[in-house]
């Protein structure tokens, strides 16, 4: 071999190294690989030195953690420039190097496609499973705010829980709820939206809707404000069977012992008022009044007189205190109350207020 030869054969293999680890410059290196690829003197020479490289090529075992298949895909479209080269693809010579080429992309493709595979089969599930939850809690006296990772959003009533994942993966975007929520969901065809409440769950598309679902409570109240929602029941074998569909303007009232289901037309606002600060009582029996305020004020308010418990108390109030509510029920009402005194702890906080409601004297039947 002359020294010419023997020059320009080192020339064209440096070049080529340089081309498959992707180190040179793209136009530059793009013109000059045409060049090569277009001089039939050139044939034979790197014909010779693809052949030769062929044989340092290491089948090394690829590390997960460096594995990227669309990183290393693109780059091999990248190095072999497969777009350029259709525009002399009726060039003899570059039907034979292509095929060459394309032989060692096949090595580097091959790995990866197997590799791929076998995570999506293998290590798709076990991934999901490994999505961190996020859970927010509204103590007693309070009311929150959220946003979940699609754009919905709503607030928490007092003394309620919402879990849910960081981000939703699969074909649906299911959070659980305990106690009392309102959910503005954002829309997606494509992955409903379901809220698990224990043995029924709702799911809606874009929609507004109330949920009130405690665990001390006898009832699960699902009312819908706009859009539509279907109320699933879970079976044993934890499959949702259809149980009814909701449109604007309607309230389903679950019971929890007996599964029973009610359907009713209401004012949805009333049942979501209490996102804006107001407390409504809608002709409820004392009991449910009682359950109420406890919660919204964080007190333990209790019953006297098993008359009382049956009375309905109809009212609606905002940013009172749970003192200017009951002054109000004592001059409305056949209700009176006493407070005990509070204790002081040893961390210097003091025991929930405590406040017993009983009968005014005098009245022996009560009337509503």
């Amino acid at each position: 071999m002359e020294q010419g030869d023997k020059k320009k054969k080192e020339e064209i293999k440096s070049f080529l190294k340089k081309v498959f680890r992707n180190t040179g410059g793209q136009n530059k290196d793009q013109e000059l690989l045409k060049t090569y690829l277009l001089d039939p003197r050139a044939e034979k020479m790197i014909k010779y030195i693809l052949w030769e490289q062929w044989d340092h090529i290491e089948l090394k075992p690829i590390p997960k953690k460096e594995v990227n298949s669309e990183r290393i895909l693109e780059k091999i479209h990248h190095n072999l420039h497969i777009k350029e080269w259709h525009d002399i693809k009726n060039s003899s010579f570059y039907r034979k190097a292509y095929k060459t080429f394309a032989k060692i992309a096949a090595i580097f493709i091959l790995p990866v496609i197997i590799f791929s595979g076998w995570v999506i089969i293998n290590k798709g599930t076990a991934i999901e499973k490994k999505i961190p939850y996020a859970e927010i809690h509204s103590p007693l006296g309070a009311r929150t705010f959220f946003s979940l990772p699609d754009g919905s959003s709503g607030w928490l009533n007092v003394g309620s829980t919402l879990r849910f994942p960081v981000r939703f993966t699969g074909r649906k975007r299911v959070i659980s709820l305990n106690g009392e929520g309102f959910f503005n969901v954002k829309k997606d065809p494509k992955k409903p939206f379901v809220v698990n409440t224990g043995r029924f769950n709702v799911m809606a598309l874009g929609t507004k809707f109330n949920i009130q679902n405690y665990d001390n409570d006898h009832t699960q109240v699902i009312t819908l404000e706009s859009g539509q929602v279907v109320i699933n029941k879970i079976s044993n074998n934890h499959k949702p069977l259809r149980v009814i569909d909701l449109k604007p303007g309607e309230q389903v009232i679950i019971q929890k012992n007996t599964g029973n289901i009610q359907k009713k037309y209401v004012n949805p606002e009333d049942y979501s008022s209490w996102k804006n600060g107001m407390l409504v009582f809608r002709s409820d029996p004392m009991d449910e009044v009682v359950k109420k305020m406890s919660r919204w004020y964080n007190a333990d308010i209790t019953i006297k007189d098993n008359e009382l418990r049956t009375y309905c108390y109809r009212g609606t109030f905002k940013d009172e205190t749970l003192d200017e509510v009951l002054k109000l029920f004592k001059m409305t009402s056949p209700i009176d109350f006493k407070e005990k005194k509070r204790e002081k702890l040893p961390d210097g906080t003091y025991t929930k207020r405590e406040i017993v409601l009983f009968l005014k004297p005098g009245y022996k039947q009560l009337k509503n």
